[in-house]
């Protein structure tokens, strides 16, 4: 099956290292077969990359922007991924990290970013002091609760 991908005008979208900028109109794109993708509004400038969940996924988009040094971030990345397993205990967000490995097997670098997004919205409500019993939904509201890290 396809991916479509809507573009804005001017939007810029990495395809297997190569950023293709948009025109000025509104298009879509079908992708037929596997390809590294990253949308303008999936990149983490090293700038953000200021918390150890963010400095994980800058990492994993390294890996999908430079295939050719996969195996150099790949080693990092594992690195900051014990890290993270050492220090978060909520259920869901521990195997959110594990399933990670599975994807970085298959370098679908997307599904790795995918599923760090996800932890970012936890750990920005947790740096936030917000108390949580699991993950925010996708709309990043909390669910109330008292489970830690």
């Amino acid at each position: 099956m396809a991916l479509k991908l809507n573009l804005r005008p001017g939007e810029k979208i990495v395809i297997n290292g190569a950023v293709i900028v948009n025109g000025d109109r509104k298009t879509s794109v079908a992708v037929k077969n596997f390809a590294h993708i990253l949308r303008e509004s999936d990149v983490m400038q090293e700038e953000n990359a200021t918390t150890p969940t963010r400095r994980t996924y800058f990492v994993a988009q390294l890996m999908l922007l430079d295939p050719d040094n996969v195996s150099r971030y790949a080693e990092s990345y594992r690195s900051h991924l014990d890290d993270l397993l050492k220090v978060y205990s909520n259920q869901e967000v521990v195997a959110l990290l594990k399933e990670t490995l599975s994807h970085l097997e298959r370098q679908d670098f997307y599904k790795i970013l995918a599923n760090l997004r996800k932890v970012i919205k936890y750990e920005d409500l947790l740096l936030a002091g917000v108390k949580l019993q699991a993950l925010p939904d996708d709309d990043g509201e909390p669910h109330g609760g008292s489970e830690g890290a």
